[in-house]
């Protein structure tokens, strides 16, 4: 035993990474040394010594690595920002390293449009002390040409859209965040804080007469402080292949905050996933709604439908009401590859989306009448596992959008 102990020695002052063909080759080498005077018993806790340094190096390895920032640059077409041209990336980073925990994510990009809007966007999925805390939340800045078409469905549906009845200028920045703290397996407690502006300029000459625009104004600052009760046990919060989200937020805006109004409202969520004959097919459905509970919303801050993340192919704010339900269906398809990619396994980078959707708004809960029918399909690229560019293509009553960014709607 005193070979074994002189390799021990001699292997520990080298660098692992550096030197891991090195070790391997010396263990392997004791072995063969060792082999006469050793008991079964013992050879095999010597290879399991072996096997776990081994295991370790690797994962060392790649926690070295697991901080990355990949840099996109494409096109992408929405009835809200006519023809963009966006750059930005994914960054992706782990806060500890833990072979169980997911990626945290933080994907941002800037766009310009031939309509000449301007817009920056950033995400942020972070998960902290081995996932008993995570920070959930979004940072957006625009200034673009915008259309408000008035509040309610019939609003929407009647109002054509055009420089005379729609549209105006409109200058919008928000900051809203979710600090969520797991009570329990499933569960997570949190605090949630939304402080967003918008001020609206060249207002068209229906928006001048309009009552809700001339009650609220034109500048309006909201602050808002929230909690939220979750139940989640979605296998991975960016791109769930199954699994369960339930959520409630209930937020209070308020003007001993700073802001210029006060009300409040309650946001429920629920999704649901599963896993079609093999794990990339996924089947994903979520029921949404939002709702006034008390105070007056400003028309800027009511519910609204269409855009990147909601019933994709409507003017983003076309719709819009004090209460909204939308419901959405989607499959996810990520396909094969006929060999093994780099990986060592044959999943393929590329694959597609298919959904249907429907949706309304109405001043009150007990007013849901009007349904909004939505449907669409869309191209997935995977950049990192399990963290997908979606491009996406929906169709909508009388309009449609075309829409390029990262993570799935839901």
């Amino acid at each position: 035993m005193r070979i074994f102990s002189f390799f021990s020695l001699t292997l520990t002052q080298i660098t692992p990474l550096k030197y891991l063909t090195v070790r391997k080759l010396l263990f392997i080498t004791l072995i063969f040394i060792t082999a006469a005077p050793l008991s079964i018993a013992q050879k095999d806790t010597i290879g399991n010594i072996i096997l776990n340094n081994i295991d370790s190096l690797r994962f060392a390895k790649v926690e070295k690595r697991s901080f990355k920032l990949l840099p996109y640059l494409g096109p992408s077409y929405s009835p809200e920002t006519q023809f963009l041209l966006s750059g930005g990336g994914l960054i992706t980073f782990k806060t500890h390293q833990d072979k169980l925990l997911n990626l945290s994510s933080v994907p941002f990009s800037v766009g310009y449009s031939s309509n000449g809007s301007f817009s920056v966007r950033a995400l942020n999925v972070i998960y902290w002390k081995k996932d008993k805390i995570r920070t959930i939340g979004e940072f957006q800045l625009r200034n673009m040409p915008d259309n408000y078409f008035g509040v309610g469905y019939n609003n929407g549906n009647t109002i054509p859209k055009s420089d005379s009845t729609t549209a105006y200028t409109r200058n919008y920045w928000r900051f809203f965040q979710r600090v969520m703290f797991r009570t329990s397996q499933q569960l997570f407690v949190g605090a949630v804080i939304d402080i967003n502006r918008t001020r609206a300029f060249d207002l068209n000459q229906g928006m001048q007469q309009d009552d809700d625009v001339l009650q609220d104004g034109t500048d309006i600052f909201n602050t808002g402080l929230g909690i939220e009760l979750s139940y989640d046990t979605r296998d991975f919060v960016q791109n769930p292949y199954k699994g369960m989200f339930i959520s409630a937020i209930f937020t209070a805006y308020s003007r001993f905050l700073g802001g210029d109004t006060r009300y409040s409202t309650v946001d429920l969520d629920y999704r649901q996933y599963k896993t079609i004959k093999r794990e990339r097919r996924t089947l994903a459905w979520q029921v949404k709604g939002c709702f006034a509970l008390s105070g007056s919303i400003p028309w800027t801050d009511k519910s609204m439908l269409g855009g990147l993340d909601n019933m994709r192919g409507y003017t983003m704010g076309r719709f819009r009401d004090d209460n909204m339900l939308l419901s959405t269906v989607e499959y996810r398809h990520m396909f094969k590859r006929k060999k093994l990619n780099k990986r060592g396994n044959y999943d393929s980078r590329w694959g597609y989306a298919l959904w249907l959707g429907a949706a309304s708004v109405a001043p009150s809960v007990n007013d849901f009448e009007n349904w909004l029918p939505n449907a669409g399909i869309g191209l997935r690229t995977e950049l990192q596992p399990r963290m997908n560019v979606r491009v996406d293509y929906g169709w909508a009553k009388g309009e449609n959008g075309f829409y390029v960014t990262f993570t799935e709607v839901f």
